[in-house]
């Protein structure tokens, strides 16, 4: 198996749902900008879940960083909430009810879903943030499972830790259970080591790669 991170994503298999979990000081850029050149060598398709004008904000990073910021350019987003479009945006989301999101979600991605899809979902951390009640919070967290399983697509959610927890101490652990692969990126001085603290490969779990 190949020590990089192109060697973790070969090894997830379609129709999971990983958590790409990390602090507010450890910069999650380096994994998505990775993750989509992987998926666009591979010849699947990119649909990004944008919530609240975050991939803008990734966007700015990538830049400030050297990365080529016009990858973002030619991937298919579905926004909601926010202003700021960033990709090709075929829907747009109110911020609404868990169930009313939950059920015309499902209907815009089967529509624009062609082949084998990558789905990264950034901001998620927002949603659970204006989550009015317990009952509410795990309504969202449910949603990350109502799509697991389907085998023309991974899910990857790109999940500020240190606020998810300052939401509620339960949200991280929930949403490592509903995982079937948990990714954590911790900063080490200049660069970041992505681990893999959750498997349903063994031969994956415990990986760690440095980038």
């Amino acid at each position: 198996m190949k020590k990089d991170l192109e060697g973790i994503w070969d090894s997830i298999k379609f129709g999971e749902t990983v958590l790409v979990e990390h602090s507010s000081l450890a910069s999650p850029v380096k994994g998505l900008y990775h993750l989509i050149e992987w998926a666009k060598r591979k010849g699947y398709g990119v649909i990004v879940d944008d919530i609240l004008d975050t991939l803008y904000l990734y966007k700015i990073h990538m830049k400030l960083a050297g990365y080529d910021e016009s990858i973002l350019d030619s991937i298919t987003v579905i926004k909601e909430g926010g202003k700021i479009n960033i990709g090709s945006v075929v829907k747009r989301f109110p911020i609404e009810e868990p169930s009313v999101y939950e059920q015309e979600y499902g209907k815009i991605f089967s529509s624009v879903v062609k082949g084998k899809v990558i789905n990264p979902v950034v901001g998620f951390e927002k949603l659970l943030f204006l989550a009015n009640s317990k009952q509410d919070l795990l309504s969202m967290i449910n949603i990350t499972l109502s799509f697991c399983g389907n085998d023309k697509r991974i899910a990857f959610y790109f999940v500020n830790a240190d606020m998810a927890e300052r939401i509620n101490p339960e949200v991280m652990p929930l949403l490592e259970e509903v995982a079937t692969t948990v990714i954590r990126i911790i900063k080490e001085g200049t660069s970041h080591m992505f681990m893999v603290l959750k498997s349903v490969d063994e031969n994956l779990e415990g990986m760690k790669v440095r980038v």
